[in-house]
């Protein structure tokens, strides 16, 4: 559970960093690629996916495979949502390990915020090109836990996205998910503009696998009521540690 939501919260970091317009909404559409790999004696087929990225000022959303991120800074929360079992978690920002486990378990939130500890490097290329219609330059991001997982990322990174604004204090919160990663903001702020295309390797959970994902179209327009609302009748699900260490 916890090198799953420590994956995922780097995706996210790296799609906050640089997502929004003002206080307009702006609807990316990517297409993601996952390649097939194994991991506990099981093979995972490899899977494509249409990512919808919501963003406007404080408030964000990334909507993927029956599963949404919302991130409302207003609120100071992060919703982890599954659409399939009606069921949300709430997670207050920054995460305080402390106060989420059971009392007298203060010494295992330690060990498990020393586990998370990441370190970042970014890396400016001078390397160029033309992704679809953005003039892209290359970075390259190389991610490490604590816990063994890395993430070697090439971004082709574009400022003729329309709209585009880095927020930096939203990708600093997201950032903030993970104890002990102030670096790793710090690092990020280097990115000036939008991930058009990235592309991953990662070695996480005993597997190795590439990801990809491409920016194929950028709107301005009005979101649908409630789209950075929790859906009405959904379960609250507690984000426990202790429960998601062995998954």
């Amino acid at each position: 559970m916890f090198r799953r939501a420590l994956l995922a919260t780097i995706l996210l970091t790296l799609t906050a960093l640089s997502a929004g317009t003002a206080w307009a909404d702006t609807l990316y559409t990517m297409k993601s690629h996952t390649d097939s790999f194994r991991v506990a004696g099981e093979t995972q087929p490899a899977k494509d996916a249409t990512v919808k990225i919501w963003a406007a000022g404080d408030r964000l959303r990334r909507d993927e495979d029956g599963q949404s991120m919302i991130l409302r800074l207003d609120t100071n929360r992060l919703y982890m949502v599954d659409h399939a079992d009606k069921t949300y978690s709430e997670i207050t920002l920054p995460i305080d390990l402390r106060k989420m486990m059971p009392k007298g378990s203060e010494a295992m939130a330690d060990q498990i915020a020393a586990g998370m500890k990441v370190t970042v490097q970014v890396t400016p290329r001078d390397e160029t090109k033309k992704i679809s219609q953005w003039n892209a330059k290359r970075y390259d991001v190389n991610v490490q836990s604590a816990m063994g997982m890395k993430i070697a990322t090439t971004l082709w990174v574009s400022k003729d996205v329309e709209g585009f604004a880095p927020l930096n204090k939203l990708a600093a919160t997201m950032a903030s998910l993970q104890p002990g990663s102030g670096e790793w903001s710090k690092q990020l702020e280097k990115i000036d503009g939008f991930p058009v295309l990235t592309e991953s390797r990662v070695d996480a959970l005993g597997a190795q696998f590439g990801t990809r994902e491409e920016l194929v179209s950028v709107e301005t327009k009005a979101a649908p009521s409630g789209t950075y609302d929790l859906p009405a009748g959904y379960k609250a699900q507690a984000y426990n540690p202790i429960a998601g260490m062995s998954q």
